[in-house]
């Protein structure tokens, strides 16, 4: 099932992680998240690393 959101990037080039997203994945505020760049598919995925003291 692919969950896709439309997000505005900030002035401080920041984008939010729409609730749908941050849901599906349990995502909290202070959670890490890995942010790469995939040549092969020319698309910027995220992972969720999860607690930055685990």
């Amino acid at each position: 099932m692919e969950v896709e959101e439309i997000v505005k990037v900030s002035r401080n080039y920041q984008v939010t992680i729409p609730a749908k997203i941050r849901q599906k994945f349990q995502i909290k505020e202070g959670d890490l998240v890995k942010v790469v760049y995939d040549e092969k598919e020319n698309a910027v995925k995220i992972s969720v690393m999860g607690e930055p003291w685990k």
